[in-house]
């Protein structure tokens, strides 16, 4: 069996996005999570300018006042407070765990959709988000220190609300995408990401310019994951879907989960168990599961 082009982009956009993951780990050890999330984002919406470009170009799409506010509040939800809550905690649980923690996407999206789209569940995408929702436990569970409390467990905790949030930003959204230009959508996404990150920041009288990051020792480790995670993979994403069905497109996706527990172990010496492996197995089964019954 030979591999097309669309599903060797769409693993290559996993392995992308799990080297960003070890890269925004590494920086974290020196950068704390608001400065980080500031520069990524305005990374991320500078690159976007010759982006949008040479692909939809500079003309405006003609949007409502309501499709405007969706898409910024898409912003402020998918990409500010959802990798807010990531990257606090790949600085608590580290790289693997915190990956594995991503399978909930499907069954988030599948979950959220049900309410706000009105689409409708059946019982092997139950069975699927049921056998996600194990295999995060199996994975997360500890016999010691099991109190919220405990950072293991308040990092499960942010890692979970992290994918809820980029789940929720893309389901709101998704009633208002059919006419407007892809890149358009993430160039407002990331504006509304953009601003509200500033005016966290702002609030809590933290440092309000991304450049100074340029000074910290971790820069290099968070300039990497930013190209690689927040623009790169977001364009091999799109290619992928281009070049294959999006059911198969979708479940190439969520081999990230896999591809970080492994670099983690390589790269950042985090530790390999079977609970672990055994959590994994049972995640992305649940995750194909949920996909292939999704379509």
């Amino acid at each position: 069996m030979t591999i097309g082009l669309g599903e060797f982009l769409s693993l290559l956009c996993a392995l992308l996005w799990a080297f960003a993951v070890i890269c925004y780990r590494k920086a974290g050890d020196h950068i704390n999570v608001s400065a980080m999330n500031l520069f990524k984002i305005s990374l991320t919406l500078v690159l976007m300018v010759p982006t949008l470009y040479f692909t939809d170009g500079f003309t405006l799409p003609d949007l409502s006042l309501e499709d405007w506010g969706l898409l910024l509040i898409s912003g402020f939800f998918g990409i500010m407070l959802a990798d807010l809550y990531y990257l606090r905690a790949l600085q608590l649980i580290g790289a693997g765990l915190t990956g594995l923690t991503g399978s909930l996407y499907s069954p988030f999206v599948v979950f959220l959709s049900f309410f706000y789209l009105g689409e409708r569940l059946n019982s092997w995408q139950i069975m699927g988000m049921a056998l996600v929702i194990v295999g995060v436990i199996v994975i997360s569970y500890r016999k010691k220190s099991l109190t919220v409390e405990s950072p293991p467990i308040r990092g499960f905790v942010y890692a979970a609300l992290g994918v809820f949030f980029t789940a929720l930003g893309i389901v709101i959204v998704k009633p208002v995408t059919a006419e407007i230009p892809f890149f358009w959508i993430i160039t407002i996404r990331t504006i509304g990401g953009v601003l509200t990150m500033f005016l966290f920041n702002l609030l809590l009288r933290k440092n309000l310019n991304p450049l100074a990051i340029m000074k910290s020792k971790g820069r290099y480790w968070l300039l990497a994951g930013a190209v690689l995670g927040q623009y790169l993979s977001t364009m091999v994403w799109v290619a992928g879907y281009k070049y294959t069905s999006a059911s198969v497109a979708s479940i190439l996706n969520e081999t990230a989960s896999i591809f970080i527990l492994i670099l983690g172990w390589l790269i950042l010496k985090e530790p390999m168990s079977s609970r672990k492996i055994m959590g994994a197995i049972i995640s992305v089964s649940g995750v194909f599961i949920v996909l292939q019954m999704s379509y």
